[in-house]
């Protein structure tokens, strides 16, 4: 029995009688059901902001720096913001060296914001942890929103600073589907295996036994694939409960209806995930193209 089987399996046995009649108090959100975008051709092309938080990324720059500048998009209607804080490299003078040598977009900004996060550098998915480094990540998020919103963009999109890979009409083909929210398909940056686990949907509302037995924190943290589904490659556009942030694309009036990052746990989960669900009971669906993809750096 391979690895995956034995998960299936394991799931199965949690699944037992007790879960036949789940109770579903502790997270109450519904299953995303909404209206699925269509894909449209815009001219001119809408403005986007693109914005990114990073730390630490002074290596990882000049790759991040090409990609952005080999989008096939026109650059008078990018607005380029950089987040940078608590860094302990040079990353803010390579940060504002970059955007100051940035020509021809319709705008760029650097912002500084520092949250004392560098106690909550060590793991991607240490539970014990992700509260902390998460609302941090979360701040940073809110900040380049709100400069966002003070470009005339009509999309704002999230891109990591530790990207290996984007295609170039990544920004065009985004803006095509016209998504409240849309989410790239972010794998490693070798092979098929998703990076970005955040971005998923549930097969069945998390119920009140599986919470308590995976609550960290005030945070809903499962193993990976417990009841969630991924997108593959090839599995075209996919409705999503959650999302992540490694690319990630918000049309305007999402951000004007109030939906944000949550810095604390909304509905048990928070972040980019949480996001999504405070954008789903404003009524705004999040989606993913899974065959848009990106992939992240070994980092």
């Amino acid at each position: 029995m391979g690895a995956a089987a034995d998960i299936r399996a394991a799931w199965a046995r949690f699944a037992d009688r007790r879960e036949r009649h789940p109770q579903h108090t502790l997270f109450t959100h519904p299953l995303p059901a909404f209206p699925w975008p269509e894909r449209r051709a815009v001219k001119p092309e809408p403005h986007v902001a693109i914005v990114t938080p990073c730390k630490d990324v002074a290596l990882t720059l000049p790759t991040y720096a090409a990609l952005i500048d080999g989008l096939a998009y026109p650059k008078d209607r990018l607005h380029w913001i950089v987040l940078e804080g608590d860094s302990t490299d040079d990353s803010e003078i390579a940060v504002r060296s970059m955007l100051g040598v940035a020509g021809g977009y319709a705008s760029t900004r650097f912002l500084k914001h520092n949250v004392g996060s560098g106690h909550v550098r060590a793991s991607r998915t240490e539970a014990g942890l992700q509260r902390a480094r998460r609302a941090a990540i979360a701040s940073c998020r809110n900040r380049l929103l709100e400069a966002a919103m003070q470009t005339p963009a009509e999309y704002v999109l999230f891109i990591d600073a530790d990207m290996a890979e984007i295609p170039p009409n990544a920004v065009a083909r985004a803006v095509a589907w016209n998504a409240p929210v849309l989410a790239a398909n972010c794998l490693r940056h070798q092979g098929e295996r998703v990076f970005d686990r955040n971005s998923f949907r549930y097969v069945r509302p998390p119920s009140d036994r599986s919470v308590r037995r995976f609550l960290r924190d005030g945070l809903y943290q499962p193993p990976t694939g417990f009841f969630r589904h991924y997108p593959s490659p090839g599995d075209g556009l996919r409705s999503l409960s959650c999302v992540g942030g490694t690319f990630l694309m918000i049309r305007r009036d999402v951000i004007e209806a109030g939906a944000e990052f949550p810095e604390t746990p909304y509905q048990l989960h928070i972040e980019t995930e949480g996001f999504a669900l405070k954008a789903a009971d404003l009524g705004f669906g999040s989606f993913m193209d899974a065959d848009l993809i990106v992939r992240h750096g070994p980092h």
